[in-house]
């Protein structure tokens, strides 16, 4: 018995100081700009741990919906770490907002999708992926659904766009914040609130480095993931689908993951779950992409990745500081190389997970895996984004923020 306890109070210390140090590489640590290279191989080694250590923890099996009872003193604290989370969030927006006004010379994925959603309220559908004359002389749209659809009230109610982002980052923060709880686990917990704040400080104080609120679109994509891996812990099956049909549908991120879920079903002997999950698949792409948009821009957006290659040049050519300060694998390959990164992506991406869920099969009787369609998620995102073409910083959040958010309720839940 001792010996258990020992070996769980090793294996919580050692998986929130994995979650504390791919925090730290994802913000503090790129301020040591002549050793970003290290700090970004890391990065990666510390995301793979994460996702590595996820299997050895208890089995999280708390359903969301359920709720326990809060003493009144730490309700009451979390209800002041959010208000205070949402005036920083309104005071930081508006002057951030007020400073980089949306022009697509600076960015033009913003722009893009404004675009896209004043064809889309005006019923021009079947246009929504046409070019787009006034920005670059003819820019091709290049996002999928659940990327610029959430967008639509700013563009309708003709707020600024960024707002949904601020949102969504404040429904992730209610989240991470919720997820607290002063016992079992109070120094753990308060150093993974902690880290989890200072992501939040640095989105905003460090906005000109990433451009995550002034120029991008990533919120509503990290509450994508959060949603997923809640799911994930909740094991609900409809909440699984839900998320992946969100993920699958705004980036290409989630892509190892789906077969490896689905392998991880036919050899659970899910087999009405594998074919609700491949039903819901081809439903969700069929009603929220190719119906109502066409097949045209649906193989036009597959075969987009194959153009990364030639991309990633044109932004060494122009803005190196992307390969060189920031994470990703990507500036050992630049320029000369960068097609066999891409061909690494393309095959680490579906066989890593795959790979990770067939081990924990096949080694089950020896070795007690848990958290296995969690682990596989995790482990998926951190290839995916390490090994992506074009390495953009306000990327890599949303694998730091899920991390987080798992260690968050595994500690909440006193499983570790």
């Amino acid at each position: 018995m001792k010996g258990t306890m020992l070996s769980r109070k090793y294996l919580k210390s050692t998986f929130v100081a994995a979650c504390i140090l791919e925090t730290l590489c994802a913000t503090y640590f790129l301020e040591i700009t002549n050793a970003a290279a290290f700090f970004s191989v890391l990065y990666f080694i510390a995301g793979i741990s994460v996702g590595i250590l996820i299997l050895f923890l208890p089995q999280y099996k708390q359903s969301i919906s359920r709720r326990t009872r809060t003493p009144v003193p730490e309700l009451l604290f979390c209800l002041l770490l959010m208000a205070a989370v949402a005036f920083f969030l309104f005071y930081e927006s508006k002057n951030i907002f007020a400073e980089n006004p949306i022009d697509y010379r600076n960015a033009d994925m913003l722009p893009v999708i404004k675009t896209m959603n004043e064809r889309f309220l005006h019923g021009h559908w079947t246009h929504v992926y046409d070019n787009i004359p006034g920005i670059w002389h003819g820019s091709k749209p290049i996002y999928l659904p659940f990327m610029w659809l959430p967008f639509s009230p700013a563009v309708a109610f003709n707020v600024d766009v960024r707002w949904i982002t601020v949102a969504a980052l404040f429904i992730v923060f209610i989240i991470l914040i919720n997820a607290f709880q002063s016992k079992p686990n109070r120094a753990f917990s308060a150093l993974i609130l902690i880290s989890s704040l200072s992501v939040l400080y640095w989105l905003f104080e460090q906005d000109d480095m990433h451009g995550f609120v002034s120029l991008s679109e990533e919120g509503v994509i990290v509450l994508y993931y959060i949603f997923l891996a809640l799911a994930l812990m909740a094991e609900n099956m409809i909440l699984i689908i839900a998320g992946v049909c969100l993920c699958m549908l705004s980036r290409y991120a989630a892509i190892g993951f789906v077969p490896a879920y689905l392998i991880y079903l036919l050899l659970s002997k899910k087999n009405k779950q594998a074919l609700a999950f491949s039903f819901a698949g081809i439903i969700a792409v069929l009603f929220f992409f190719i119906i109502p948009f066409g097949w045209k821009p649906f193989v036009e957006l597959i075969q987009l990745p194959a153009n990364y290659i030639g991309f990633s040049k044109i932004v060494w050519h122009d803005t190196p500081a992307v390969f060189t300060a920031g994470l990703g694998f990507a500036r050992f390959f630049i320029p000369d190389k960068i097609n066999v990164l891409h061909y690494l992506l393309v095959a680490l991406t579906f066989t890593v997970p795959a790979a990770v869920i067939l081990f924990c099969h096949s080694y089950r009787k020896k070795i007690q895996f848990n958290n296995v369609p969690l682990a596989a998620m995790k482990i998926s995102l951190v290839i995916f984004y390490n090994f992506i073409d074009v390495p953009y910083l306000y990327l890599f959040y949303s694998s730091t923020l899920v991390s987080l958010l798992v260690a968050a309720h595994l500690l909440r839940r006193n499983l570790v």
